[in-house]
């Protein structure tokens, strides 16, 4: 084998005879470390000398010493320890026999955080050992990518992320709602705003997540309503008032006047087959004349009496597919049959039926 440094001639001489003779001068002592490399054997032929293996990521060596320390040892095998790099045995734990030193060699990092990139190296395992060295911690919900138990990354790139948390009240509009109720204030088909509506408030606690001071999440936490909504309050008059018309047939009692749309028709135009059961017969089982009309009876009962200016005094007796709502389809015989198409107020006679029986809001 060769030395690994220069050895005077007494130590040669030592080596040589393979036992340090006594003849040998107080000048064969070495004033500095020595590293030589030689099999591992011929330790016990060197008192003084100890074997040791330098295992580096970059290349791995058995050599003989008689350096004292870890760092002697590597200073005298001329391998090069930068700050930033791991050795284990510490480089002042003394070296023995069969000594292991290991070296775990630093690499660059750029750590990102808190709006400031920091160069270093670092021979850490973890992505968390390495931030601690550079004075970072993450507190609270606070992670690195990549996470803090992980091994350092390949490309050296360490971002911190600091997480921040804000809590607030959020206010939102609560829609009213709307009831009709009756009025018994107000006269029949009249009507009022008897309270205006206005919205409630819904409170709503949220917690939001800020990482880097951008928002990340928003979680309702809890809601509740700060302020009831008022409804609006629509009333319909149920006060009925008995009045008199003077009409061509004479003095009418009526409670009630509604403005309708007129039709008119007969069998012969009612669209029954003369063939079929009912020709000419009402819902209510009568034969069809002048003075029966055909009504929507969700609004006006069969039975009902009515005045129709221009038509004179009917009855609700029947029902048709197109009446619907405020129609009202004036009867004929085939014989006396008039078109009518046009509008027309249409009295409500006297009696006033029992208030079960009245509609008491129109479409």
């Amino acid at each position: 084998m060769f030395a690994r440094s220069p050895l005077n001639p007494d130590l040669r001489c030592l080596l040589a005879a393979g036992l340090f003779a006594a003849s040998c001068s107080s000048a064969a002592l070495l004033p500095e470390p020595t590293v030589v490399s030689v099999p591992v054997a011929a330790a016990s032929a060197a008192p003084g000398m100890r074997s040791i293996v330098i295992q580096d990521e970059r290349a791995e060596q058995s050599l003989l010493t008689d350096a004292l320390t870890v760092g002697a040892a590597l200073q005298a095998a001329g391998v090069s320890i930068t700050i930033a790099d791991s050795v284990e045995p510490p480089m002042d734990a003394l070296v023995t026999d069969a000594t292991v030193i290991r070296i775990t060699r630093a690499h660059p990092l750029t750590i990102d955080a808190d709006g400031l990139q920091l160069q270093q190296y670092s021979s850490r395992a973890s992505v968390g050992a390495a931030l601690a060295d550079a004075r970072i911690s993450l507190l609270g919900a606070d992670y690195s990518e990549p996470a803090a138990a992980a091994a350092l990354p390949a490309d050296g790139v360490i971002r911190v992320v600091r997480v921040s948390e804000q809590q607030l009240v959020e206010y939102a509009p609560l829609p009213f709602g709307a009831l009709t109720q009756p009025a018994p204030e107000l006269e029949l088909d009249q009507s009022a705003v008897l309270q205006a509506g206005a919205n409630g408030l819904l409170a709503k606690r949220v917690r939001i997540l800020f990482a880097d001071g951008i928002e990340v999440s928003r979680t309702a936490l809890q809601q509740w309503t700060a302020r009831a909504p008022l409804p609006r309050i629509s009333g319909y008059g149920t006060a009925i008032t008995v009045r008199v018309v003077d009409t061509p047939d004479g003095p009418v009692e009526y409670w009630r006047a509604v403005r309708m749309y007129a039709t008119s028709y007969s069998p012969a135009r009612a669209g029954t087959p003369v063939t079929a059961p009912w020709y000419g017969r009402t819902r209510s089982g009568k034969v069809l004349t002048k003075g029966m009309v055909a009504v929507d009876r969700s609004i006006i009962p069969l039975g009902t009496p009515l005045y129709v200016p221009g038509y004179g005094l009917a009855t609700a007796e029947d029902t048709g597919g197109g009446v619907r709502g405020l129609m009202i389809d004036l009867g004929f015989e085939d014989a006396n049959y008039e078109g009518w198409h046009e509008h027309v107020t249409v009295y409500f006679r006297t009696p006033v039926p029992p208030a079960d029986q009245i509609k008491w809001v129109l479409p």
